[in-house]
Formats: C-alpha cells, structure tokens, sequence
C-alpha cells in the first residue's frame, strides 16, 4: 500500500498519485511510442489507466505524480519495496521527457528511500533496447547487475531486461 510523502526539489515536485490523474497520465499510458517497451498493452482508454493508477497505488511502497509545480502530472514514479530492496517504474509523456524531469525525480525519491526508508539497494529492470531509460539511471549512479533473457512478455514477444542497481551510500 502506497505511503506517499510529497517531495519538492529543484524544478520537480513529486507528490502523492491520484485516480485523478487518470486523464492526463493516459496522455503517456495511451501514446504507443512511450509505451514501446512496456509489458502492457496501450491504454485505449482512460479507464484502463484509472485501474493501472489503482494497481500501482497498491502495489507500491510509494507513489508519485511527477510535477513540475505540484499540479498537472507529467508522469508517474513508483516505488516497490520488498525486504530492503526498492524498485523504480517511471514513465513520463513525451513532452516532458528529455527536459530532466525524470533525473530530478529519480534523485529525490532515491534520496527518500534510503534516507527515510532506510532501503539497502535500489533496482530499475528495463527492456534491454530502452537506451534511453538505461541512459538515466546509469546516469545517476546505478550499474548493470544483470541481464534476464527472455524476461519481458510484450505484444511484439519475449523480450530482454536490464536490471541496473545502486546501493544505499555508506554512512
């Protein structure tokens, strides 16, 4: 069950994820090209992502609407947790991608999962092709832990992922 805090930092501010953000998170669940490497099909409509905003709000330890000022989602990041190890899922609409927004959010709810959560290791598994996801998060300090062929079922068939990790900084 999500335990959501809001978090502000520089130009980004993740606050809780709503069922009201249904309408414009499908602006990213219903676009094909953010979703190419998806384990899920498209969103074909706003309901189906009024019921995937319910499956991540239960499924996560946290959940965030990616803002830039607290109001329109631009995308979403969630936290899964199980022991002390974290899972990020991000997805962002296209117009906002490329602009840092992920970078930022990744860093602050990074910085809450170790810090408030006290997490030992934080993973991002993603299609092997998604340069661009593997780009951040390499970016920002995670290294390839693993390769898991044949890991992703997807509507274009069985597909590799990366599982990239970062450990919680030593204190």
């Amino acid at each position: 069950m999500s335990e959501t805090s809001t978090l502000r930092g520089d130009g980004v501010v993740l606050r809780p994820l709503a069922l009201d953000d249904a309408p414009v998170l499908f602006i990213a669940m219903g676009d094909a090209e953010v979703q190419r490497f998806r384990r899920q099909d498209v969103h074909t409509d706003v309901g189906e992502t009024e019921r995937y905003i319910a499956d991540t709000l239960q499924r996560s330890r946290a959940a965030w609407a990616i803002t830039e000022s607290g109001g329109e989602a631009l995308g979403r990041l969630a936290l899964r947790v199980a022991g002390d190890i974290g899972e990020f899922g991000i997805v962002l609409r296209r117009a906002a991608q490329r602009r840092g927004l992920g970078a930022k959010a990744i860093r602050l709810a990074e910085a809450f999962a170790f810090e408030e959560l006290r997490l030992r290791m934080l993973n991002a598994n993603i299609d092997s092709e998604n340069t661009a996801s593997i780009g951040l998060f390499t970016s920002l300090g995670f290294v390839r832990t693993e390769l898991r062929a044949g890991d992703r079922a997807t509507a274009v068939g069985l597909r590799d992922s990366v599982v990239l990790s970062k450990s919680a900084p030593q204190s």
